[in-house]
């Protein structure tokens, strides 16, 4: 999706709300993704004492996703703007508006960063402290994680520390190299969700099973599970109320040929308020 017809001109502002639209629907479900991983995450912390390494090596790998899905959607996010708000750039004859760096989507993602590396270290720390013959807790099964002839924990430790190095540094990117290099970004979150999938799954399989009573408590339906499938809820509820007005636009446009006037005025306020924030 581009902007393509002359300034002034109906069809140009048609184009710039049907990227408002989707800009909007894109931060959805990252917005409620970011307050979930950011909840997961202080949730982490706050049972770290009573965590053994097997959960705590699951809850990085889980966490990484959000780092994924983050620098996607906000990549997207800046392109969206940036031609959106294309018009006050010539008019101000600069080059780029940019987007404050500390409104508050942007204050999210520097909180995961500040969170993920944090448990990072954390892992660290638990995996130097690797002890199979001793406290219990303290290891977990490597069956379909490293090959049998590497040593461990030095393989996964080698795992941790590279991965979440490179994740951090495109999620910041997503914030603050630009929308020229958004496919480059794009290209390098994207491979670490096939990584990490696999890691959970293959970490859940060895381990599955071999811990007293980790099988009943890993597959009971608590509070977390609760929360989680609510704030999914939510977030289908916000992603149809979107659908349905872009929808309406459209149908809106195709009847009249021009956008509905309550509708622009309602975007205008948007983009204000997103450039004040």
């Amino acid at each position: 999706m581009d902007i393509t017809h002359p300034e002034g001109s109906v069809e140009r502002e048609v184009e710039r709300k049907r990227m408002d639209f989707v800009s909007k629907i894109l931060m959805v479900g990252s917005d409620f993704q970011s307050t979930l991983g950011i909840a997961y995450l202080v949730t982490t912390f706050s049972q770290v004492s009573i965590m053994d390494t097997y959960h705590l090596h699951l809850v990085f790998d889980i966490a990484s996703f959000v780092g994924v899905s983050n620098t996607a959607a906000l990549v997207c996010w800046r392109y969206c703007r940036t031609k959106i708000d294309e018009p006050d750039r010539k008019l101000h004859h600069e080059h780029d508006i940019r987007i404050s760096w500390f409104n508050d989507r942007y204050r999210a993602v520097y909180i995961f960063v500040a969170l993920y590396l944090a448990l990072t270290i954390l892992l660290g720390i638990r995996l130097n402290e690797w002890a199979p013959h001793q406290e219990p807790g303290r290891c977990y099964y490597s069956t379909l994680v490293t090959d049998p002839s590497n040593s461990h924990p030095s393989a996964d430790k080698y795992y941790v520390g590279f991965t979440s190095a490179w994740l951090i540094i495109v999620v910041l990117a997503s914030v603050f190299a630009g929308v020229k290099r958004r496919r480059t970004i794009l290209v390098l979150s994207s491979l670490h969700f096939p990584l990490h999938l696999y890691m959970t799954i293959a970490l859940r399989q060895a381990n599955q099973g071999k811990f007293e009573g980790e099988t009943r408590h890993e597959n009971e339906w608590d509070f977390g599970q609760t929360t989680a499938v609510l704030l999914l809820m939510i977030a289908l509820l916000e992603l149809l109320q979107k659908g349905k007005e872009y929808y309406d636009f459209e149908s809106h446009v195709a009847k009249h040929g021009v956008p509905p006037s309550a509708n622009y005025r309602a975007i205008q306020r948007d983009e204000e308020a997103d450039k004040g924030s």
